[in-house]
């Protein structure tokens, strides 16, 4: 959707400044990688870089021992498609200070680096941009990601609370395209470190915003519009894979099956639903 794609274009020409890399993003990278059984993973953000190679984003609020095997995975499918280096950046959450970032595994050895936003004091920042927004004053690039990534950093309120306050901050903004910015990209990334329920108030408070009447109205209208050239059903399974990531064979059948109101009902209702299991409400 347009309003992701913004959000998308912004964070590439921003992060690598906000996070302290030595580089200089060119352009968008698919993040859908096949490995050669045809299994299908997706990584958070990937982007090409002046020198040729990947830069890889992965958003962590969870510490698994398995993660950075996963990272390991999507990384050398990478290399293996291209034969691109790939220099992978994790940001974790508040609530992890101490993650595994190596692997020796031999002939592999593999290693990450890790940002913790533990560092970063949420509380102080948000002062600072709450000042700044009722004075009317002008943000930065470095304000609207400090903004968008202000529930992932240390504060004596939850991650759910800050987010909320975050955009209640973000649409008291003035200016039109830089409320844009904040709200679209507070979207797209609490929509993966989210929890379900804070998830569902997110977007409850969210779609009462402009922006966010705006967005619903821009992805019907998409919808409407891709629809008429490959046909409803596909292009719903397409929404669908690209939110649930995958999709189990038996749903699509049964998708395909449905009258043509009871999937314009679902493309209606996608952003309220939470899982792919929600579905199944409507077979």
């Amino acid at each position: 959707m347009q309003f992701l794609k913004k959000a998308m274009e912004f964070f590439k020409d921003n992060a690598v400044k906000f996070f302290g890399i030595d580089t200089r993003i060119i352009a968008p990278a698919e993040t859908e990688i096949k490995n050669v059984d045809i299994r299908t993973n997706y990584t958070d953000y990937l982007f090409y870089t002046e020198d040729g190679n990947y830069l890889h984003f992965e958003f962590q609020t969870t510490d698994k021992k398995e993660d950075i095997k996963r990272f390991l995975y999507y990384d050398a499918s990478l290399f293996y498609k291209d034969r691109r280096k790939i220099r992978t950046m994790v940001i974790y959450s508040a609530d992890i200070d101490d993650a595994e970032i190596h692997i020796d595994a031999g002939s592999i050895n593999y290693k990450i680096e890790a940002f913790y936003m533990k560092n970063l004091n949420g509380d102080e920042k948000f002062e600072i941009l709450k000042n700044k927004i009722k004075n009317n004053k002008k943000l930065t690039s470095y304000d609207i990601l400090t903004l968008s990534f202000l529930p992932l950093m240390s504060s004596k309120v939850s991650k759910s609370e800050r987010t909320l306050e975050g955009i209640e901050l973000a649409n008291s903004i003035e200016d039109s395209e830089i409320k844009l910015k904040c709200l679209t990209l507070l979207y797209a990334l609490f929509d993966k470190f989210g929890d379900q329920i804070s998830k569902m108030r997110f977007k409850e408070v969210f779609s009462m915003t402009d922006i966010g009447k705006m967005i619903r109205d821009e992805g019907l209208k998409e919808g409407r519009e891709e629809g008429r050239g490959e046909g409803k059903v596909e292009l719903l399974i397409r929404q669908l894979t690209k939110k649930f990531k995958k999709i189990p064979s038996e749903y699509e059948e049964k998708i395909k099956k449905l009258p043509i109101t009871t999937i314009d009902v679902i493309a209606t209702d996608i952003f309220e639903l939470e899982s792919v299991e929600d579905l199944e409400k409507y077979f």
